[in-house]
């Protein structure tokens, strides 16, 4: 993987270079900048090298012809293949490496005047890209269709572009104003949903969107992945094994060593049991794995991952969840300056210190990220598929089920009582909001091409549109290339996707969750491993909370004050809201309160970026701004 920073100007080149200093853990192998002549672009890219370590595939790349000059962070699934089966038609390839042959397919699709949107749609894998028309004077932008990797750009100036893998990077070249709009937004979510970031002169690209800039204009056309059309039948579990052992075998042909997660869930286990067999066919020894281990046993995974790994002669590598206040809340600076936008997840903290460690021992880690939104994983589908028959129960009792007898329910039972009052599309709203107090006006992100279908098959398509990429993938992302560590995700390869969705929702769903998926890798578990009960990668947030509140501002009244200043909640509700949360247990609520937490410190973080910036208006271009921008500390006065 790489990180990629550039602007339509060459005036800009030196904030492009402090750009890429920014990028330095992305890509820490090598470094390239290219500036056109005639004066229009500037590209550069920070590089971490896994495929063809020669230097011909050192970037940015420029095509045999001097036509094109490409950036590229991500990989192509098969790559080696694809690039034979070029060169045998004549092509001419210039080295090994997956950039250059996404180079060639999109360089070929240009010259001809065809629709790059459509000559990308084949090309499995994960990646976001930069590419300069020496001939037409445009440059293109793209990110893969499943929102993999970032990208953000900024219009600027009179008609320019800036573009950038992370926050840190873009704001090296231009400034950028917080966008307090986008708290309700983050709220619901627990990040901020594309096209918007948090900044008000900055956007993401949407997962699959390809923009073209020429003369201060932009055009905008979206890459949808080919779709072949194939009903469900007796061979679907047989041809998602198969899919998901080549897409599995693809992410592991690498130049570099390979890792697994090993959670001791099915997704992590499918992809361990499928890497695990394509090293034995390949002469190799199976691949280290990694799991995070918890305190508590009700959380802790670790024994199953064991189990898994002993089944599939796997070295595993056993990582201590971060307990400690002080290190809980350096990992969250840690994640909250990867992403550089508010990011309530409390995982990141897990991410970022798993991340640490994975690094340690391999570049490329493979994830089974995907698998829920895939395969129906998360207990919010089951509550949709009951939806239709728990609206057929007469309406007094489920008031009166919504009501106190909620209280005594368990979390998963009181939420699908409250959010089942209405009609589907409140449901829809109330099961995916994830904030716990209504009072603050949280309000969901759903786009307007959210296919049409029963409730079940929306919320899974909302989960893959909208949370996947703007939750889990963007968490690996970030914690990853935090460490120059790669994660490839196999169970989002384009075929896998395919046959998934072959099957309706409530298919998915029929004799428990995800029953096409543990049918495809039952042969290949150890006895009652996929009978375990589902625990997830999840934190104890209400004591994290508690820590973290307790650290930053002391005492209960003073984190109460600080958690909850300017925000329209009553002083009695707010104290009550806080010890639901920490000394109750209450999960919604300090999931709630997390987000606030988060909030408060990102605030602290503006601050602190805001004096670089001021230093940056100044004309200063030298090491005191990637000083500033990657600043280790929090101020104390700003807590």
């Amino acid at each position: 993987m790489c990180g990629l920073a550039g602007t339509t100007t060459v005036e800009d080149r030196d904030r492009v270079s402090v750009a890429l200093r920014a990028l330095t853990h992305r890509g820490p192998d090598d470094e390239g900048c290219w500036s056109d002549r005639a004066g229009a672009v500037t590209l550069g890219v920070r590089r971490l090298i896994t495929t063809d370590p020669g230097m011909a595939a050192n970037q940015p790349l420029i095509s045999p012809d001097g036509r094109f000059v490409f950036a590229f962070n991500g990989y192509i699934a098969g790559h080696r293949r694809l690039i034979s089966g070029l060169r045998d038609q004549g092509q001419q390839v210039e080295c090994d490496s997956d950039a250059a042959l996404f180079l060639t397919v999109l360089g070929n699709a240009l010259r001809d005047g065809g629709d790059p949107a459509k000559a990308l749609a084949d090309l499995s894998g994960q990646y976001a890209f930069a590419l300069w028309d020496c001939v037409l004077r445009q440059l293109w932008l793209g990110r893969d269709p499943v929102g993999i990797k970032p990208l953000y750009f900024s219009e600027y100036g009179s008609g320019n572009v800036a573009f950038g893998s992370e926050f840190a990077a873009l704001r090296c070249i231009v400034p950028a104003m917080p966008d307090q709009n986008v708290f309700p937004h983050y709220l619901a979510h627990l990040f901020v949903p594309a096209l918007a970031t948090g900044f008000a002169d900055i956007r993401q690209l949407r997962p699959g969107e390809l923009i073209c800039w020429q003369d201060g204009k932009i055009d905008s056309r979206m890459i949808r992945p080919a779709v072949r059309h194939r009903a469900a039948g007796d061979n679907t579990v047989s041809d998602l094994r198969r899919a998901i052992r080549q897409s599995v075998a693809d992410a592991m042909d690498a130049d570099r060593e390979v890792g697994t997660l090993l959670s001791g869930g099915m997704d992590s286990g499918a992809i361990a049991a499928m890497a695990s067999d394509v090293a034995r066919e390949r002469g190799q020894k199976p691949p280290p794995g990694f799991v995070m281990q918890f305190d508590s046993a009700e959380m802790d995974e670790t024994p199953r991952a064991q189990q898994l790994a002993k089944h599939l002669g796997m070295e595993l590598h056993i990582v201590a969840a971060p307990d400690r206040p002080e290190e809980i809340l350096a990992h969250l600076n840690d994640g909250l300056r990867a992403f550089g936008s508010p990011f309530g997840n409390p995982s990141v903290v897990l991410m970022q210190a798993l991340s640490a460690v994975v690094s340690r021992h391999v570049p490329i880690c493979l994830a089974g990220d995907g698998g829920d939104e895939l395969f129906g994983g998360y207990p919010r589908y089951r509550a949709a598929a009951m939806f239709g028959a728990w609206q057929s129960v007469p309406d007094f009792i489920r008031r009166k089920m919504a009501g106190n007898i909620a209280r005594l329910l368990p979390r998963g039972g009181a939420r699908f009582v409250r959010g089942g009052q209405g009609d589907a599309q409140r449901a829809f709203q109330y099961w995916n909001d994830r904030c716990g107090l209504a009072e603050l006006g949280a309000r969901l992100v759903v786009p307007e091409d959210l296919p049409d279908g029963d409730l079940c098959d929306r919320m899974m398509a909302f989960d893959r549109l909208v949370t996947l990429p703007g939750n889990q993938l963007a968490m690996s992302d970030r914690c990853g290339m935090a460490y120059g560590l790669e994660y490839r995700v196999p169970l989002l390869g384009h075929e896998v996707m395919a046959i998934a969705g072959r099957v309706a929702a409530q298919g998915h769903l029929r004799g428990g969750a995800k029953s096409l998926l543990r049918a495809a890798i039952a042969p290949m578990m150890p006895d009652g491993y996929l009978s375990a009960a589902k625990v997830g990668f999840n934190p104890p947030v209400s004591d994290w909370l508690a820590k973290l509140g307790g650290l930053l501002w002391g005492r209960e009244a003073r984190i109460i004050e600080m958690l909850f200043a300017d925000l329209p909640i009553m002083d009695r509700t707010r104290q009550d809201y806080w010890r639901s949360a920490t000394r109750h247990g209450e999960q919604d609520m300090a999931l709630g309160l997390w987000a606030l937490l988060v909030w408060r410190i990102w605030q602290t973080h503006l601050a602190t970026d805001r004096r670089a910036e001021i230093k940056y208006a100044k004309g200063s271009v030298d090491g005191s701004i990637k000083a500033a921008v990657q600043a280790e500390t929090l101020p104390e006065a700003a807590m």
